[in-house]
């Protein structure tokens, strides 16, 4: 009906859940593993499934398999796989996506996280609550203490701007969400992070989709929009939280390491590629009211004229404007509308 809710089609009903199987792509990283594995063993220790770690030892130079394989807990079994791969293969997207294949089997909870994350206890368990709730895919939170970024002058400036920006372009993002049937009418606006360091997904929804995108980076977005694309029901839980490093020298290209680098050195960073302009957003909302409701654009992508912070400074009052005078307004009219009786 033209106006109402998009509520995609959902696949098969989901196979039971027997066990959690994390996938972790690890590269030279033998000093950063132990603190890893023991911080999954103690968010094993809280889960109500068994759980095992895939470890995908891709292109090391160091002991990462060794010290990987040679580690022991009650609550955790490991699985270790050393591979090489050509070098114009050889990125962290890809090797997520073969460390996720290889621990894709039935009845699994399908996490991934990274080497040098320290997933919190409960980051398993709800994870599985989750999904057992109903979602096909979760993701997590992140936390990284960044004050050697802060301390210079850029690195402050885009923070800011970032984050201002953020909080309104993710409350319209909701607003469209909830339209379309892609999060619960009247739920909080969810944190809307999307890190390979914290999600999970269930392996028989996994391979239906195609698995992780064949992507050097930015595959973590990518397996979002895929699967909002397929109707699977994602969620994003705050609680399901993992800590990750804030160093300046990473092992994926153009991953977290560089992002910070860049941040501390241009005098107007580039803002992060999910940041979409005034315009682009208004499109999108006068689509969303037509009652052809979008999904939402696949944030995995770089705009043609990438945004930085004088951009975000800029724009951020027509944005507020474009909040506050047009799609809250309308909103609530389309609520009314439809949702009735729902709760504020």
């Amino acid at each position: 009906m033209h106006g109402a809710p998009l509520i995609a089609s959902r696949p098969r009903l989901p196979d039971p859940l027997t066990h959690v199987s994390v996938a972790i792509p690890v590269r030279d990283e033998a000093d950063r593993i132990p603190a890893l594995l023991a911080a999954l063993a103690e968010a094993a220790h809280h889960s109500a499934l068994p759980v095992e770690a895939v470890i995908l030892a891709n292109n090391c130079t160091d002991a990462s398999a060794e010290v990987a394989g040679s580690f022991a807990h009650p609550a955790l079994a490991v699985r270790v796989h050393a591979v090489t791969f050509p070098t114009p293969e050889a990125s962290a997207g890809r090797a997520r996506r073969v460390a996720m294949d290889m621990a894709a089997r039935p009845g699994a909870l399908l996490m991934t996280t990274d080497a040098d994350a320290l997933p919190q206890p409960r980051w398993i368990a709800v994870a599985v609550e989750t999904v057992q709730r109903g979602a096909d895919l979760v993701c997590g939170a992140i936390t990284c203490e960044v004050p050697h970024v802060l301390a210079t002058l850029s690195g402050a400036r885009i923070t800011r701007a970032e984050q201002a920006y953020a909080a309104l372009q993710h409350q319209i993002r909701h607003c469209i969400d909830q339209m379309a049937g892609r999060q619960p009418l009247g739920a909080p606006r969810p944190h809307y992070m999307e890190s390979g360091a914290s999600m999970a997904i269930r392996a028989d929804r996994y391979l239906a989709v195609g698995g992780l995108p064949r992507m050097d980076h930015s595959e973590d977005r990518a397996m979002v929009h895929r699967a909002e694309n397929d109707g699977l029901s994602v969620r994003y839980m705050a609680e399901m939280q993992a800590r990750v490093s804030a160093r300046l020298q990473g092992r994926a290209e153009g991953g977290m390491a560089a992002c910070l680098r860049h941040r501390m050195q241009d005098h107007d960073p580039l803002a992060d590629q999910a940041m979409l302009r005034p315009e682009v957003l208004r499109g999108l909302w006068t689509v969303a009211l037509s009652g052809d409701l979008p999904v939402y654009p696949d944030r995995s992508l770089t705009p043609d004229t990438p945004l930085r912070a004088s951009d975000l400074e800029a724009h951020l009052d027509a944005l507020s404007r474009l909040l506050e005078g047009t799609v809250r307004p309308d909103f609530a009219a389309w609520r009314a509308q439809h949702a009735p009786m729902a709760a504020e």
